[in-house]
């Protein structure tokens, strides 16, 4: 959680210091030199940095520490992105590393490349796809620097140039070292060094950005006159942390963070009373919350703002119980988390200010030898009497709540929605109206919420009577008892709510499953022009299940809504077309007693389908003629299928699934595997229909049968006895084909018995070569209800090993004519038959010269019909694909443009 704290400096302020920006230069071979720190040896430079990295960009938008901020990105980041924008996919990066040298010929260190042709322009532009005539620009980061090195490289004919940099000479070095806890002891830690750029604790995963473990001392090289705000984290259950700031000198400065000097912090929560009340259960830490450059209130990107950084859980517990920190002396921020207190307020509201039960707090911590006690928080009870005129009918109904909303830092994004604790004090009925008095815990900006609420016993689940009425009329309004009235309370269209003599109950009695099913009640009119959005989705606590056998088998929820008088529209619905196609229901509320408005079977559909033991549920509010069920699972050794079409009714429907077994056995040749199929048809031109295999592609779910296995295990594939499916059957070879068995309903077992001779190869040719390709294909061996389904490799080699036997073949080859460029199809039908031990060729085409060229004295096809892609009878092709049918009986697709 956070704390506001918004920073005067705009982000562009906030990061002018870091970039200093080279004149632009002309190179190809390019030496690069930057001069180190005066006054540092090579040795030390070498502990505290070691190596640099320069990268190199086609773009310049990684100059900008802005992009890097608003996407949470280390600044160490070789690049910034944008989130997956298009720009990512055109800049390119490339990083090398820059050698420490120890001596200029000065007696100076520096960095930089020694081979002048490490860095060549032509080479870096390669790597960074950057165009000829365009420059490369780079960049040197460090987080041991105050300052990011930046410049950019013009294509020109010049042979060689150096890159001089002269920005660090004058840095001095600041040296911070690992904190020392009470004892004097070293104690691990995290830093950021910087907090002008930012730090944070990013995602729930806590990564740290811009942040660096200080086991060992971390230098950063900054300008005299600088200002460096740090914060020092450490690893430890009783040390808070601490964010200072050092004013840079003209020599070394080391800085320690000394807890031998922290106060010991007791932290308490303040009644409304003024009593310190001890703080005896929740978590507590420090925390380094302020709203960091990167942050985007208009997109709601958090970037360095986002999550910031907390402390661990503190341990230590002061003699009273309560929770206890050691902080040095400052201002420091404190979070408690779902804490619990000792009071004897009998008017005591825990004053939550941020979302997911927490207190934020910032405390100013006194410099002492002796504890101190901070209060993090105090308790701010507001009395607010609501009086509802003619309200005393909904008495046992009507209900208060409270609720603020909240924005980073306090909740993890814009204008969030918090509960705000509240209690009822009295609820009295003064002749027809109810008088209601609630306290309110008033530290943030509180809204008061009027609901009506049907008890959680009874059938009824929720009502949309739902209004709110902002207490506060200014932030720091300093009342602390209000009295209000119906008047007061408004929805978020800022419709105020109506008298309560115009107000009347209607039940709404809907099928439970309306809701388990993801649908809402839609009403338009008076009251509402959209979604009741504030139904939950079913009753809390409702156990009502389906009763099967019995007069009425489905359970109903009833919805009680208190609504104004006037005329209303209704329609249980999931999405837009189930809202134009369910049926509507209209209604007119008048000054009457509670309203009946029932879903009645004749509106909707309720399917239960039991299958292997276990129940699914649909319901159609426009009845349908039937329901598709289907189920493909491969579970235990055990494969089942089902497709079946059951007929719908209005009103409850249901069918239980059966099995029989459709058993498979074959010799010893081959193993297989097996798996279910629908069949497909497919719809010609002309509106017939018509059945084609060309290919197979076996499934995930499958089962396998090992070669020396002769049959199937009972009851291993199991298929609904309202299913028509294909049984698909293949021995996995190379060229093999699938067998597909067609198996009709029925509630008979069945038994499939498949290869019990050894395949032969069978090569397929077309017009002499390979076959091309088909439109259309239907094989079949021995009888139509075993088709053989290529394999996908047939389409490379044009064979397949087939079992003897005898074969049909028919449908459309498809290919280009290589003289017009049309796409020809040509039908084909033939019969063969497939002798043991004898390979053989089968032409698909069996006189090539009769369809591939016509006699000399025959007159040519011509255009016997046209055809347009949806089957329409056209007079002349279009623009477009057309389908020609020729008066030779061949059928091609042309397109025209």
């Amino acid at each position: 959680m956070k704390i506001a704290n918004h920073l005067s400096r705009v982000l562009a302020a906030t990061l002018l210091g870091l970039g200093c920006h080279t004149a632009a230069l002309h190179a190809q071979n390019i030496m690069l030199h930057l001069d180190a720190p005066q006054g540092i040896d090579a040795q030390t430079l070498a502990a505290d940095i070691g190596t640099l990295k320069i990268t190199f960009s086609n773009s310049k938008d990684f100059f900008d520490t802005s992009l890097y901020a608003a996407n949470t990105l280390d600044l160490g980041s070789d690049y910034y992105n944008e989130g997956g924008s298009s720009k990512d996919k055109y800049h390119k990066y490339y990083s090398r590393e820059l050698t420490l040298n120890a001596d200029d010929g000065n007696g100076n260190a520096w960095w930089g490349n020694t081979n002048k042709i490490e860095f060549k322009f032509d080479n870096l532009r390669r790597y960074v796809s950057g165009r000829t005539d365009q420059p490369i620009y780079y960049r040197i980061y460090s987080p041991h620097f105050s300052r990011i090195i930046t410049g950019q490289i013009d294509p020109t004919d010049a042979e060689e140039v150096t890159l001089h940099h002269t920005e660090l000479v004058q840095a001095r070095r600041v040296a911070f070292m690992p904190p020392v806890d009470r004892d004097g002891n070293a104690v691990p830690a995290i830093l950021a060094p910087d907090l002008r750029i930012g730090t944070a604790r990013y995602g729930f995963s806590g990564a740290s950005v811009n942040m660096h473990d200080l086991t060992e001392p971390f230098a950063r090289y900054a300008y005299k006159g600088d200002t460096l705000r740090y914060l020092v984290a450490p690893n430890s259950d009783e040390l808070a942390l601490h964010a200072d700031s050092i004013v840079v000198t003209d020599t070394t400065t080391c800085v320690t963070t000394d807890y031998r000097k922290a106060v010991e912090c007791r932290f308490y929560i303040t009644d409304s009373q003024g009593q310190l009340c001890p703080v005896t259960n929740g978590q507590l830490a420090s925390a380094y919350y302020k709203l960091q450059p990167g942050f985007k209130s208009d997109t709601g990107s958090r970037g360095y703002g986002d999550y910031n950084f907390g402390g661990n859980i503190f341990e230590p517990t002061a003699p009273d119980g309560t929770h206890a920190a050691y902080a040095l002396p400052g201002r420091q921020t404190f979070q408690l988390r779902m804490p619990t207190v000792q009071t004897t307020d009998p008017e005591f509201l825990m004053p939550y200010n941020a979302d997911g039960g927490y207190i934020l707090g910032e405390v100013t911590i006194p410099a002492s030898t002796e504890p101190v006690s901070l209060s993090i928080a105090q308790s701010k009870p507001l009395r607010v009497t609501t009086t509802l005129a003619d309200a005393a009918p909904y008495a046992d109904h009507l209900q208060f709540s409270a609720h603020t909303y909240v924005n980073p830092p306090y909740s993890w994004a814009e204008n969030k929605k918090m509960t705000v604790l509240c209690k009822e004090v009295s609820r009295q009925i003064k002749g027809n109206d109810l008088v209601v008095t609630t306290l309110v815990e008033g530290s943030t900006y509180p809204y008061l919420a009027l609901n009506a609420q049907y008890g959680a016993q009874s059938d009824t689940i929720a009502s949309v009577l739902s209004k709110q009425c902002c207490l506060y009329s200014y932030p720091g309004d300093p009342r602390t008892e209000f009295s209000l009235t119906y008047k007061n309370f408004y929805d978020g269209d800022l419709k105020t709510l109506p008298a309560f003599s115009q107000l009347h109950p209607v039940k709404f009695v809907v099928p439970c499953h309306q809701f388990q099913t993801g649908r809402v009640l839609n009403l338009f009119g008076t009251y509402n022009q959209g979604y009741i959005s504030d139904l939950p989705s079913h009753h809390n606590g409702c156990a009502k299940q389906l009763q099967p056998g019995s007069a009425d088998p489905i359970p109903y929820d009833t919805i009680t809504i208190i609504l104004p008088e006037g005329e209303y529209d209704w329609v249980m619905q999931k999405d837009l077309d189930e809202y134009n196609s369910a049926p509507h229901h209209a209604f007119t509320l008048a000054n009457t007693d509670t309203l009946v408005q029932r879903l009645q079977p004749t509106d909707f559909a309720l399917l239960r389908v039991n299958c292997l033991g276990t129940d699914s549920i649909y319901v159609y509010n426009n009845v349908l003629e039937y329901h598709r069920y289907r189920l493909s699972k491969l579970t235990k050794g055990r494969l089942y299928y089902a497709d079946e079409e059951i007929p719908l009714r209005p009103g409850y429907n249901e069918r239980i699934i059966t099995w029989r077994e459709a058993k498979l056995q074959k010799d010893t040749l081959y193993s297989l595997s097996c798996w279910f199929e629908a069949p497909i048809t497919y719809v010609d031109e002309d509106g017939s229909y018509y059945t084609s295999y060309g290919r197979f592609d076996r499934p995930y779910n499958y089962l396998w049968l090992e070669k020396l296995e002769t049959a199937t295990a009972d009851s291993a594939i199991c298929i609904s006895t309202g299913s028509r499916a294909n049984l698909a059957v293949w021995s996995g070879g190379t060229f093999a084909p699938a067998r597909f068995f067609t198996i009709s309903p029925s509630e008979a077992d069945t038994t499939v018995t498949v290869y019990t001779q050894k395949t032969v190869r069978v090569n397929f040719s077309y017009k002499g070569g390979r076959v091309p390709g088909f439109e259309r294909l239907n094989m079949c061996y021995g009888n139509e209800q075993t088709r053989i389904v290529p394999n996908p490799n047939f389409y490379r080699r044009s064979r397949m090993d087939l079992e003897p036997g005898h074969y049909t073949m028919s449908g459309v080859v498809a290919y280009e004519d290589d003289a017009t460029g049309e796409y020809v199809l040509t039908p084909f039908s033939i019969a063969f038959d497939v002798e043991a031990n004898h390979p053989t060729t089968i032409e698909l085409c069996p006189d090539p010269t009769a369809v591939a060229a016509a006699p000399a004295n025959s007159a040519p096809a011509k255009t016997a019909a046209c055809y347009a892609p949806d089957g329409r009878r056209i007079s002349t092709p279009q623009s477009g694909l057309n389908i020609i049918k020729m008066t030779d009986g061949t059928v091609r697709k042309v397109i025209v443009k």
